[in-house]
């Protein structure tokens, strides 16, 4: 294998797939560089992706590492037995699966587990010694890409930019960049304009029937965004008025 290529090089299909097996058109994926920003409507697989690549790799549907495996609810369709992945060869340090959605259920797992008496380092200890309860969403989320995430390593990110704030949207988006050039990979579903812009990263817009890389000046997002701007705040009001009047 190319040893400058990223961890994760390609994913493909298994020629025995169910017939209801989930979009289907967007397979093979191939991953040319270190980050990859996966964009796209509600409902078009950006997070079936991304959870069905973490399965495969050990991590709990729910988010985490393969280190950390819990479930409180298994309602996640598991096809990863119809995927084949291919590697560059290299060790991968950590692998590791964030999960807007589900980030509290890991934290309050990680929080049972840390208040056990089996002695030893508390798992808190490698998110920066606090417990996570204890702090925002946005807080607990710095924490974790500040602290946990390192070099050589496997992140699957499923809308990071959640709990965000622009300032710190951006600072996510330093460390991402780091880390990439120091042989990390980052497979990212997003919404966010910010994190789109992220240099060096590959663009891939996916659709209801197509995928396709693309830049961020032609991506919706841009356009809108540009528009808002230039509206000067107008933007909303324009579009809300022209609604009332139909």
């Amino acid at each position: 294998m190319l040893q400058n290529s990223p961890l994760l090089m390609k994913v493909e299909l298994l020629q025995s797939i169910p017939n209801d097996f989930p979009f289907l058109h967007l397979y093979p994926l191939h991953f040319k560089k270190n980050i990859t920003i996966i964009i796209g409507e509600n409902g078009v697989g950006k997070s079936t992706i991304l959870e069905a690549l973490a399965v495969k790799f050990g991590c709990p549907a729910e988010g985490g590492s393969v280190n950390f495996n819990f479930s409180t609810e298994n309602t996640h369709l598991d096809y990863t037995q119809h995927l084949r992945i291919a590697k560059n060869g290299k060790k991968i340090k950590d692998i590791f699966f964030y999960r807007s959605e589900t980030f509290y259920t890991f934290l309050s797992e990680m929080r049972r587990l840390d208040n056990e008496p089996f002695g030893g380092s508390k798992i808190n200890t490698y998110y920066g010694g606090r417990d996570l309860h204890t702090v925002s969403h946005g807080e607990s989320m710095i924490a974790l890409y500040s602290h946990r995430f390192k070099d050589q390593s496997l992140y699957f990110l499923d809308e990071p930019e959640a709990s965000l704030s622009i300032a710190n949207q951006i600072n996510f988006a330093e460390r991402v960049l780091q880390l990439s050039q120091q042989g990390s990979q980052f497979i990212i579903a997003t919404h966010s304009p910010i994190i789109m812009a992220i240099p060096e990263a590959t663009l891939l817009q996916i659709t209801s029937n197509s995928k396709y890389e693309t830049t961020f000046a032609d991506t919706n997002q841009y356009y809108l965004l540009k528009e808002l701007i230039d509206s000067k705040g107008d933007f909303l009001k324009n579009i809300l008025n022209s609604s009332h009047e139909i």
